[in-house]
């Protein structure tokens, strides 16, 4: 299994329905320059993409960039559309049952794969319950969009050591992550905020 296109291409997106709680300044300082995808072979769990595409229209990208220190317009929405559209989340709520056979499935018959996104689900969905039924200003879960944020990242810091590249600079980046900051500050781009 290797990291693909398709999930850089969720990791981009990630970026954009990043969550509601704002990213510590810290975490846009990367470590090194190594490109994360060439430290954890994943397998591609991203939707299909007619459901990407479906939430992409319903929510479109904002024309101009967010108002420092907050989160883009409708990252939210988009998330929950994703995790509604996957039969994860439905009238605001997570169900913790379906994300976990949903990615499961999505991982394949790796058991070390299997495990990674068992307790994946398990630790994203500990950190959004806290949250309620918290809506942001457009009347969207905030659930959804810190859920989307966390997946990605615990996903890389348990990713499995068949498929991890032992490194320093991959090291580097799994202890940025286990500092709190979200995957999609990895990655060289534009500051979002």
């Amino acid at each position: 299994m290797k990291l693909n296109l398709a999930l850089a291409a969720l990791i981009g997106m990630v970026a954009m329905v990043h969550g509601q709680q704002q990213i510590n300044q810290e975490c846009f300082n990367r470590p090194n320059d190594k490109n994360p995808m060439e430290c954890c072979r994943a397998p591609n769990i991203m939707p299909p993409r007619e459901e990407l595409i479906t939430c992409m229209q319903k929510f479109p990208k904002p024309s101009g960039p967010p108002t420092p220190g907050s989160p883009p317009p409708g990252h939210n929405c988009m998330a929950e559309c994703m995790l509604e559209q996957q039969g994860i989340m439905s009238g605001g709520a997570l169900s913790k049952d379906t994300a976990t056979s949903k990615l499961v499935a999505l991982v394949g018959s790796s058991s070390e794969w299997q495990a990674v996104a068992r307790k994946s689900i398990d630790t994203c969905y500990s950190q959004v319950s806290s949250l309620g039924g918290q809506k942001d200003s457009l009347g969207c879960s905030v659930i959804a969009g810190s859920f989307m944020e966390c997946m990605p990242s615990m996903m890389f810091t348990n990713c499995p050591s068949s498929a991890w590249t032992a490194s320093a600079e991959c090291d580097q980046l799994k202890a940025h992550l286990q500092k709190g900051c979200p995957l999609m500050t990895l990655f060289k781009g534009p500051h979002p905020h």
